[in-house]
């Protein structure tokens, strides 16, 4: 197995990050999603506020970033934003890892809940994160901020048939 250390992202990181998240999506021109390849990433200021407040974790191999996850929260819970792994560094446990250690950091600081937002019929997204304990919150129990977030995707032009907010309780 590979080995890797988890960090704090650095701002010499940034750079790094949309390449990683570029290529981690290439999985998606497979499925019926790929319009996700349109090039987005994390937007430059979003990644430089995020790694300032330490809210991105990357994963490294001798001394290159293969990996990284990104949490902000969605009103008062805590919310995965991002997970992506260069494919060439894929399988090997690093996804599990980042999950794994903001949940740890995340029950340290005392949060109640890990969220996200996924699509429910792609093998790598929902199936994963329920094997992690998370369950898809019904659409009656959405917070007002996971509606917001719903619309707010929906006039990005992403499709909610299939897609889901899913909730880990921490606490």
């Amino acid at each position: 197995m590979t080995s890797f250390v988890l960090r704090p992202a650095r701002v010499e990181d940034i750079p790094l990050l949309g390449a990683i998240e570029r290529a981690a999506d290439e999985r998606y021109r497979a499925t019926r999603y790929a319009s996700f390849l349109d090039g987005e990433t994390i937007p430059l200021d979003a990644a430089q506020r995020a790694v300032a407040a330490g809210r991105i974790t990357v994963a490294e191999v001798d001394g290159e970033v293969v990996g990284w996850l990104f949490v902000t929260r969605l009103g008062a819970e805590l919310c995965l934003g991002q997970v992506s792994v260069l494919p060439s560094h894929g399988r090997l446990g690093m996804g599990t890892a980042l999950l794994r250690d903001l949940i740890e950091r995340a029950r340290a600081a005392g949060e109640r809940t890990l969220v996200l937002n996924t699509q429910s019929d792609v093998a790598w997204n929902m199936p994963w994160y329920t094997r992690h304990g998370f369950v898809v919150v019904p659409p009656e129990e959405w917070s007002p901020e996971m509606r917001a977030a719903t619309e707010a995707q929906h006039e990005m032009g992403i499709d909610w048939e299939l897609r889901v907010h899913m909730r880990l309780t921490l606490a």
